[in-house]
C-alpha cells in the first residue's frame, strides 16, 4: 500500500473511532430489517387466516369467515403499504448516511423531515454534521422527543449524543444519557454490540469499571459478525482495563487497535479526561511508531 493510502486509510480509521456514522449505518440497516421480518410474518399470518377461515365456512355452511379473512386481509394490505413506505423512507436515508445521492432536492426532504421531528432523519442529520461540527450534531439530536419514538431509535439516539458527550471529556452528560439505554432492546446481536461498547466506555470512564467489563464480555470483537464494530469494542475495552488498573489486558486492547492502525491510539492522548495510565501507554506506542515526537532530552552542558 502506498504511502498516500496509508494516510487516507488512516484518516477513516481515524473518523470511524469518533464519528458516529457508522453506528447511524447500522441502525438503520437493523431499521430496514425489522420491517422486513414484519412483512413476512404478514405474509405467513395472511394465508393462515383464510386457510382457517374456508376451513370454517365449509364446516359451518357460513361466510362470515369469509367476510372476516377480508377484513383482516385489507388490515393486513394497509400495514404491509405502510412496511413499504417506511422502507423506502430508510432507504433515502440510507443513502443520505453514506453520502450517496445527497442532492439538494433530497435534502430538503430531509431537512422537512427533521422539522417534523422524525427521528430517523434527525439521525442522518446530525451523522452529516457530526465531522465538521460535533457541537452542531448533538443540538441537531437534541431535538429528538425520545419519548415519542421507538425504543431502538431512542437507543441509538442516546449513545451517538453520549459518544459525542465522550469525545468532548463530557462525562457525567453521557453516563446520564446511556442510564436510559435498554440494551434488551436492540433488534439484533450487531445493534447490541454497537450500544454496548458506547455504554461500557461511559460507565468505565464514570467509576463503574467492572460493570462495563460485563457489558462488553459478551461481545468479542474477533468475531467475524461484529468486524465492522471491532474498532469501537476494543476502544471500550481498553477505557474498561485502564479505569480497572488491569495494565496487561489494557496494553492487549491498545495492541490489537495499533495493528489496525497506529493513528487510531491518538484519541487516548488528545481526548479530554482519559486515564493517565491509558494516555501514557498510547503516547509511548505512537512514539515507538513515528506517528508522535520522542521529547527531547536535555543535558546540562559542563
Amino acid at each position: 500500500m502506498s504511502a498516500g493510502k496509508r494516510r487516507r486509510q488512516a484518516s477513516e480509521d481515524l473518523a470511524a473511532l469518533g464519528d458516529p456514522g457508522a453506528a447511524q449505518a447500522e441502525a438503520l440497516a437493523g431499521i430496514r430489517r425489522q420491517l422486513k421480518t414484519a412483512a413476512r410474518v404478514g405474509i405467513i399470518a395472511a394465508v393462515a387466516i383464510w386457510l382457517l377461515a374456508i376451513s370454517f365456512w365449509q364446516g359451518l355452511e357460513s361466510v362470515i369467515p369469509l367476510w372476516v379473512a377480508g377484513g383482516l386481509t385489507v388490515a393486513g394490505l394497509g400495514v404491509t403499504l405502510l412496511v413499504r413506505r417506511n422502507l423506502a423512507k430508510s432507504q433515502e436515508l440510507g443513502q443520505l448516511a453514506t453520502g450517496a445521492d445527497a442532492s439538494p432536492e433530497r435534502m430538503q426532504k430531509l431537512e422537512a423531515r427533521v422539522a417534523k421531528g422524525d427521528a430517523s432523519a434527525i439521525l442522518t442529520k446530525a451523522q452529516l454534521e457530526m465531522q465538521k461540527d460535533p457541537k452542531k450534531a448533538l443540538a441537531t439530536l437534541e431535538g429528538a422527543d425520545l419519548n415519542k419514538v421507538q425504543k431502538a431509535m431512542a437507543n441509538q439516539i442516546r449513545v451517538t449524543r453520549a459518544l459525542i458527550h465522550l469525545n468532548q471529556g463530557e462525562l457525567k452528560a453521557a453516563r446520564d444519557l446511556c442510564e436510559g439505554v435498554d440494551l434488551d432492546k436492540a433488534p439484533d446481536a450487531k445493534s447490541k454490540a454497537n450500544l454496548a461498547a458506547v455504554v461500557a466506555e461511559a460507565w468505565a470512564r464514570t467509576g463503574n469499571p467492572i460493570e462495563a467489563s460485563e457489558i462488553l464480555d459478551p461481545h468479542d470483537p474477533d468475531s467475524g459478525s461484529l468486524k465492522d464494530l471491532r474498532v469501537q469494542l476494543l476502544r471500550a475495552r481498553a477505557f474498561a482495563e485502564a479505569h480497572r488498573k488491569r495494565v496487561d489486558p489494557m496494553r492487549k486492547a491498545l495492541k490489537e487497535l495499533e495493528g489496525v492502525n497506529p493513528q487510531l491510539l491518538a484519541v487516548f492522548v488528545g481526548q479530554k479526561r482519559v486515564h493517565p495510565l491509558l494516555a501514557q501507554e498510547a503516547r509511548k506506542r505512537l512514539e515507538r511508531s513515528g506517528l508522535v515526537p520522542r521529547p527531547k532530552i536535555q543535558t546540562a552542558r559542563r
